[in-house]
């Protein structure tokens, strides 16, 4: 819960040596985009909306997810103020 689909794969990995830990596991390369996607004036806008704060960061996160998934990629984190977005691509190879 909340390793997200790379971290699963490497705890996965890790049980599979009767239930010690394998820090040397070698991991996969990945192709992706990262955005990072800041909401300006942030602190300030929580302020002024108080109780009503929830609301507004759950509409913005209601957007950005929609039109990131929209275009093939997926809000990865939400960071207070920001957003961490991710488009992974098939490997060339």
């Amino acid at each position: 819960m909340g390793f997200g689909e790379a971290g699963a794969q490497i705890i996965g990995q890790n049980i599979s040596y009767n239930g010690d830990i394998n820090p040397i596991i070698p991991g996969d390369k990945s192709h992706s985009i990262f955005g990072f996607c800041s909401l300006d004036h942030f602190i300030e806008t929580t302020e002024a909306l108080q109780e009503e704060v929830m609301s507004y960061v759950n509409k913005i996160a209601e957007i950005t997810h929609s039109m990131v998934d929209r275009f093939g990629g997926k809000a990865n984190k939400n960071i207070g103020q920001a957003f961490l977005l991710v488009w992974k691509f098939p490997n060339p190879d």
